[in-house]
């Protein structure tokens, strides 16, 4: 009986200890993720439903928004200054996207904003970023009940190669320099430490529980 609550005890103490070194990981990982927000804006495109015309039209109006931003967001030279570029823009990024549909045969109503959205974690290339929080360009078409399409805005990962996946020396350089090395470490190493963390510490505590 002694024997037994000699290795139950153990077994409880190796699981909290387990506990707080992913709990440690993940306010760590949560850490790294804002620091890499705060130096980022991404796109997030939003569809009007998921048939195939409004999925086809969604890339449409993706193509020529980030054609019209192209050449602003390269000249940016800090994330501060390419937000109050895109602000400055939402009219006229509003227009170009109505434009183009109505160009493809279709009416809907669009919506441009700068604010605060999830994302999931995403690949670019070589660079993996975190899942959470990110301050993007949000475009709604029509009812926006269809599939998502987001990128990298500035610095610019919108124009990766979509055959070699190739993301520009002049982004790299842009992360490399405006982010910790942390931080920048991260994008190469994975960038999904908080998705996995989670889970264990999910399972951990189901078993703690019973």
């Amino acid at each position: 009986m002694k024997k037994g609550k000699i290795i139950l005890g153990c077994f409880l103490f190796l699981i909290i200890g387990m506990v707080t070194l992913l709990y440690c990981g993940k306010i760590k990982a949560e850490r790294r993720q804002k620091g890499i927000a705060k130096e980022i804006v991404r796109l997030h495109v939003i569809a009007n439903s998921d048939s195939n015309n409004d999925q086809k039209l969604k890339m449409r109006v993706k193509e020529s928004v980030v054609m019209y931003l192209r050449e602003t967001m390269g000249k940016a030279v800090t994330v501060e200054e390419a937000k109050e570029q895109i602000k400055e823009k939402l009219p006229q990024i509003e227009q170009i996207a109505k434009q183009k549909m109505q160009s493809e045969g279709y009416f809907y109503e669009v919506k441009a904003e700068l604010g605060n959205c999830y994302f999931p974690v995403k690949q670019y290339g070589d660079l993996t970023f975190p899942a959470g929080q990110y301050e993007a360009l949000r475009i709604e078409i029509g009812k926006s009940k269809g599939r998502n399409w987001w990128c990298v805005m500035y610095p610019s990962l919108c124009f990766v190669d979509s055959v070699y996946q190739i993301v520009p020396d002049e982004s790299k350089e842009k992360l490399r320099t405006s982010l910790t090395a942390e931080e920048y470490d991260s994008l190469l190493d994975g960038g999904d430490e908080v998705h996995y963390s989670s889970k264990i510490i999910e399972w951990v505590e189901g078993i703690l529980s019973y």
